[in-house]
């Protein structure tokens, strides 16, 4: 197997426009994701005042059809979908019989099939073992992510933008989707909001993914009032922190269980009938507690002022500790961090944190920088919302 990074269909763009990459994935499974083109105050501020395109090469998608698809994955899935019509979404967990989490999904439900959005390089592996259940139903699954591209627009004219391109008025909710058709391609337009503005995910032929991406950069030149732009993962990791949205395989993974991940409110339905893993799950829900769970930390002492221009900013790894027992083992590691500007340039994180130590208003001391700075556990996930 190769080693060589799985490049999207507008490397070559990326590359003309001076862009940095970084590998995604594992070592025998890598995607090539733009980080930066150069400018990220530039980029993290479109996607807060304007709009910003991000190439989702590290994502894939799973078709599946058939008349009993959602009979059948509502008997596979954490969520409810027996119920979900076309245009609408719905985000689930795929766990295995221990109950762990395989897969994080977000289901598009269409009249021409159902489009799956996951890790890409889980694709294949969660199709195969989703068809591994399907006997005599009338279920087709099929890993279409080398047919199949995404794109991610982010921002408050996100729908203005994708309305250019599509040539038409777009009204699409928080959970909802649509297929228009855009010259010579049909593409699909989800809307998800995990940086805390309007989001919205195109998924397209990867044929016509380089002309339908050129022209979304037509228009951005065309239309400065849309304050539009391509972005890079940095800006979006730093919006989606914020915003509250843990990501698998970063925040949580495969040796999680949902009650784990801090948003099993949005993947699990506690009132539907049976599905793989369900005992696990009714368990660990009747119980109430779990061993440890994804929360968010807010850096409390390093703050940007006159007198202090310098602040420690913890890293994926960085280890939590109890206050005054430092020396001692960790309670709790941190996934993800970022510099916060909504915030004032402070530091914040998520944290994987043992049970006892994540009540909100707890104080940890935290690794940075050769440093130890304080943290205080939040309330919720989300440190900043527009609304």
């Amino acid at each position: 197997m190769s080693n060589e990074p799985i490049c999207s269909p507008v490397h070559v763009l990326h590359e003309q426009r001076e862009a940095y990459f970084l590998p995604y994935g594992v070592e025998t499974s890598l995607s090539s994701v733009v980080e930066t083109f150069g400018d990220l105050d530039m980029e993290y501020a479109a996607l807060r005042k304007g709009s910003v395109i991000f190439d989702e090469n590290h994502m894939g998608t799973i078709e599946i059809r058939g008349s009993e698809r959602l009979a059948f994955l509502n008997s596979m899935l954490t969520a409810k979908v027996i119920d979900q019509q076309p245009g609408e979404n719905r985000w689930s967990f795929w766990l295995n019989r221990k109950g762990r989490i395989d897969a994080d999904l977000r289901l598009a439900e269409t009249d021409e099939g159902m489009f799956v959005r996951v890790d890409r390089h889980l694709a294949q592996a969660t199709a195969e073992s989703l068809g591994t259940f399907v006997f005599a139903e009338d279920v087709e699954i099929v890993d279409a992510s080398d047919r199949l591209h995404r794109f991610a627009i982010h921002g408050p004219s996100a729908l203005l933008w994708a309305g250019h391109l599509a040539g038409q008025d777009l009204q699409i909710s928080q959970g909802h989707n649509c297929l228009v058709d855009i010259g010579s391609s049909r593409v699909l337009i989800e809307r998800d909001d995990p940086c805390g503005e309007i989001g919205l995910s195109l998924c397209v032929q990867t044929e016509h993914a380089r002309v339908l991406y050129e022209r979304l950069l037509e228009i951005a030149e065309h239309h400065p009032e849309l304050k539009a732009r391509p972005s890079g993962w940095m800006a979006i990791n730093a919006a989606r922190i914020e915003a509250g949205t843990p990501l698998f395989n970063l925040d949580f993974g495969g040796s999680n269980l949902p009650v784990e991940s801090g948003i099993i409110e949005q993947r699990v339905n506690f009132t539907k009938g049976c599905y793989l893993g369900q005992e696990v799950v009714a368990r660990m829900h009747a119980r109430g507690a779990c061993n440890k769970k994804v929360v968010a930390l807010r850096i409390e002492d390093q703050r940007i002022t006159p007198e202090h221009t310098e602040i420690c900013q913890p890293t994926t790894g960085s280890q939590v500790f109890e206050v005054g027992k430092e020396s001692e083992t960790p309670v709790g590691i941190v996934t993800s961090s970022t510099i916060s500007p909504m915030l004032g340039a402070i530091p914040i994180a998520f944290a994987m944190i043992k049970n006892g130590h994540d009540t909100p208003g707890t104080d940890l001391s935290i690794s940075a920088e050769g440093k130890l700075v304080r943290g205080v556990v939040q309330e919720k996930l989300a440190f900043w919302s527009r609304a």
